[in-house]
């Protein structure tokens, strides 16, 4: 997938929320590239960056062929902390760059004076790209408002059940070359609702492909970054076999209008308000050439 500012970004990669650290997560990031993958996203929050940075350095493959990201911390906002918990997950992962840095949501405010941070590092090479997470229209307006680069992505609760409530949020990343990178695309992975009629009906159509394939062929049709995780190597395998087939427009329509709470994970979308912060102090030199 290509992003607006001018490199591309693996339309499958590996998530890794929830997953242990340690073995857990060593493992399913080992696996992950052994299959093919070549995308993985952590955050601080996970608290297993250094497990996905073992896992990136016994596999042996070239640095430069993988997109590796990481999230930062909601109490770790602003100019000062961001530009120290950054460089610490950095040296965690036993790297010296990230290919993307989000900002994992608009919780802990301070908005521009934290994405001035990460425009900084990424002037100083530290990271490729910047993006955010979680984020609503109002809070990438505020960025477009004060003349502020676009983040690359925005990394969003994404599934069919909440399709609609997104549209609108999906239709102006669209607008502004933002990629829309979905989480939760697997419904949490709760049985009953992988189970519903509205995707068994779809898997019924497509022999040999399982309910998760469909939910991820169904994001990948509309145009959304993936990061399935899974700790099991046959469900690693499973989620990045969605290419030799495709649903129908009727298939997908049907797919988009399931009814539901997903109810598994936080809505800074929704809630969080816009807090700038330190708004002229900390300019970088990309945000002063836009000014």
């Amino acid at each position: 997938m290509h992003l607006h500012e001018g490199s591309s970004i693996p339309g499958l990669g590996l998530g890794v929320y929830m997953s242990s650290p340690g073995p857990e997560t060593y493992n399913s990031v080992k696996w992950a590239l052994e299959l093919g993958y070549r995308m993985v996203d952590t955050a601080q929050m996970y608290q297993n960056e250094a497990s996905v940075g073992e896992a990136i350095k016994d596999s042996g493959i070239p640095r430069e062929e993988l997109w590796i990201q990481s999230k930062l911390t909601t109490d770790a906002h602003g100019y000062d902390a961001t530009i120290r918990t950054v460089k610490e997950s950095i040296e965690k992962m036993g790297l010296t760059y990230l290919d993307s840095f989000l900002v994992h949501s608009p919780f802990g405010g301070k908005l521009i004076e934290t994405w001035d941070a990460l425009l900084k590092l990424k002037e100083e090479g530290l990271l490729r790209t910047v993006g955010v997470s979680n984020y609503d229209i109002r809070h990438i307006q505020a960025l477009v408002d004060h003349k502020r680069e676009l983040p690359v992505t925005n990394q969003i609760e994404m599934h069919p059940m909440i399709l609609a409530e997104r549209t609108q949020l999906i239709d102006y990343c669209k607008s502004k070359g933002v990629i829309v990178q979905a989480y939760g695309s697997l419904f949490f992975g709760k049985t009953e609702l992988l189970a519903d009629k509205h995707v068994t009906d779809v898997v019924a159509n497509h022999p040999g492909k399982t309910a998760a394939q469909v939910l991820l062929r169904w994001g990948w049709q509309k145009g959304f970054q993936l990061i399935p995780k899974s700790v099991k190597k046959h469900r690693l395998e499973e989620n990045m076999n969605i290419f030799d087939f495709a649903l129908t427009p009727e298939e997908v329509q049907s797919l988009d209008g399931m009814q539901g709470v997903l109810g598994a994970y936080w809505n800074p979308v929704k809630d969080a308000p816009v807090d700038l912060g330190e708004t002229s102090k900390y300019r970088s030199k990309s945000a002063m050439q836009e000014l």
